[in-house]
């Protein structure tokens, strides 16, 4: 097995997009523009005491996004008529697909809300599949523990257990992982996926290297990832995807493959045919 070494790392990006909310940005940003195919990676959170706030209704096409919930609660309403919401470790799966209009609304709890973001490219030849939404419970992800700490499977699999998404269009890995202090594990990768870990709590060691978060971690290929927690501890998210090797043009929250979709999209806001 070929370990996977650090490419390199940074801490995220502050952004401003959402009145009341705090958003470190990590794929997306100036220092990350896209990972093929990860396009986003938003860490989002409001303080405890904090009214419900988020991402009042707003458009999206070409690609599918999971959110995966920190603490306090996250609610979700769309155009096609899904409403939902999810608590800690739980998880929302959302493909825009031809086009929805959604919110995404932040609910505090005694330690305040927090999600993790994602967006992910779809295939050129699934950009206008029909839209569609589910919510995963955190009874509905499952956690496999060990002697190093505990990962929730929350798309994909690991060690032999499946994440409760399986139909995103790119097939992603995606776990949630804590690890006891000095813990360390390896988790297999296909050669020539883009993989990443995000670094929520603690601190993580790789190739020798002490990253405490909040920090975004991209790797080089190989076969496998070996990451230690610190001293602390440690909790992150790892992503792992193959990219699409497609041209990708994105404006605004919409990303298809040329100017001519991006056209098609704004016609279809202005005709009132968008998200329906």
């Amino acid at each position: 097995m070929k370990s996977r070494q650090l490419a390199f790392s940074f801490a995220p990006t502050p952004v401003n997009e959402a009145k009341g909310v705090t958003i470190q940005r990590a794929v997306g940003a100036e220092r990350m523009a896209l990972l093929d195919p990860i396009l986003l990676l938003d860490h989002a959170s409001i303080a405890p005491g904090s009214p419900m706030v988020g991402f009042p209704r707003h458009p999206h096409r070409g690609i599918e996004t999971v959110s995966y919930v920190l603490a306090g609660e996250v609610g979700h309403k769309d155009s096609i008529g899904n409403d939902g919401t999810v608590g800690a470790n739980g998880s929302q799966w959302m493909t825009a697909g031809n086009g929805i209009f959604h919110e995404e609304m932040l609910v505090a709890e005694a330690d305040g809300a927090e999600m993790i973001q994602l967006w992910f490219s779809l295939p050129k030849a699934q950009k206008r599949i029909p839209p569609a939404y589910v919510g995963a419970e955190p009874s509905q992800i499952p956690l496999v523990e060990s002697e190093s700490g505990t990962v929730r499977v929350v798309a994909g699999s690991y060690e032999g257990t499946d994440g409760p998404f399986q139909g995103i269009a790119v097939r992603p890995t995606v776990l949630d992982v804590e690890l006891n202090p000095g813990g360390q594990m390896e988790i297999p990768t296909e050669p020539g996926a883009s993989t990443i870990a995000y670094a929520v709590r603690g601190s993580l060691v790789v190739d020798g290297h002490t990253l405490p978060a909040p920090r975004l971690l991209v790797f080089a290929d190989g076969d496998q990832v070996e990451i230690t927690a610190g001293e602390n501890g440690g909790r992150f998210l790892f992503v792992s995807a193959q990219p699409l090797n497609e041209p990708v043009l994105q404006f605004r929250s919409f990303v298809m493959n040329t100017p001519e979709d991006i056209h098609e999209t704004l016609a279809m806001i202005a005709s009132g045919e968008f998200g329906k």
